[in-house]
């Protein structure tokens, strides 16, 4: 069975309530392939969205992932995290593929690190918006925990910042052991073949643990660790994590000095969010208190200084 998908301009799928025409090619990855596709029938006729289609269909586990990731989406209703509005097959002669339409964010956090373009008042509310997704799932009637949060994983727009990508995501109510492999072969290095489920540059202690022994239990705090790692690069232009050789090496941290608007509760809260030991990082709710009293300090300084509300 061969792998890969591929629209022509133009071209539509289409699901058992809607179908929908696609405007361009946006990017292929592991597992999947997306366009820009606009609803041409049915419930979102007009709208934009991305169709985003599982292409890996050699591969049984990462289907069933990528099947798994859709019905979780469909589930959450939070305005920070990306939302599903239909899914279904696209069936040719030799194939099917599943897919999903998403909603359509233009913007990675990484390209804005790249473009040079958070200054630490959006540095802030992006952090915040990721937080308030985070008490979401974390407090759910099936808990989840994201284990994959990195600049590339987080979208903005003019409204604000939500997370995306929850192919690694894990009920925290299923902790068994299994065989597990990361979606993003990018985060990988070449010369490795795929390891447990973590992100090579945003790893915890939790994942690298489970990495060598299967049983242990993923937690909550482990998406702190990780989005304490995206908000220290943020505000400081580089990943505190030494990038390791092997996945699986322990975690260093190169934390300096915060400088600017208030740099010392930022530098402390920064210190609970990468603790080794997981038991000792505060709740994603602890977190946003926190870091709700510094955005309004910061935006009251920043105000003081240029005049300007923010």
């Amino acid at each position: 069975m061969r792998d890969g998908f591929f629209l022509d301009h133009l071209q539509a799928v289409e699901s058992a309530s809607g179908r929908y025409c696609n405007q361009r090619f946006l990017g292929k990855g592991g597992n999947g392939t997306a366009f820009l596709v606009t609803g041409v029938s049915g419930r979102y006729s007009g709208l934009q969205m991305v169709l985003k289609v599982f292409h890996k269909i050699s591969d049984p586990v990462r289907k069933a992932a990528f099947l798994e990731e859709v019905k979780k989406l469909k589930e959450f209703d939070h305005p920070s995290i990306v939302r599903v509005f239909d899914d279904g097959v696209y069936n040719t002669h030799s194939a099917a593929f599943p897919f999903a339409l998403m909603e359509y964010v233009p913007t990675t956090v990484r390209q804005l690190v790249l473009e040079n373009r958070i200054d630490r008042v959006r540095a802030l509310r992006i952090v915040l918006n990721c937080l308030s997704a985070l008490v979401y799932i974390h407090g759910s009637a099936k808990p989840v925990v994201h284990r994959d949060i990195k600049p590339e994983n987080i979208l903005v727009n003019d409204s604000g910042a939500k997370l995306a990508d929850f192919g690694l995501a894990k009920d925290l109510h299923d902790n068994g052991a299994k065989r597990e492999s990361d979606d993003d072969e990018d985060d990988l290095p070449r010369h490795h073949t795929p390891y447990p489920a973590m992100p090579f540059r945003y790893r915890t202690p939790e994942l690298v643990a489970r990495a060598k022994d299967p049983m242990v239990q993923v937690n909550a705090q482990s998406d702190i660790f990780q989005l304490g790692t995206v908000l220290y690069e943020l505000l400081q232009g580089f990943n505190p994590q030494r990038e390791p050789e092997k996945i699986t090496d322990p975690i260093e941290l190169d934390v300096r000095e915060i400088r600017g608007a208030e740099n010392v509760a930022l530098y402390d809260l920064l210190q609970d969010m990468l603790r080794i030991e997981a038991d000792r990082r505060p709740t994603a709710t602890l977190c946003l208190e926190r870091l709700t009293r510094i955005h309004k300090s910061v935006c009251e300084k920043v105000t003081q200084i240029t005049g300007e509300n923010v």
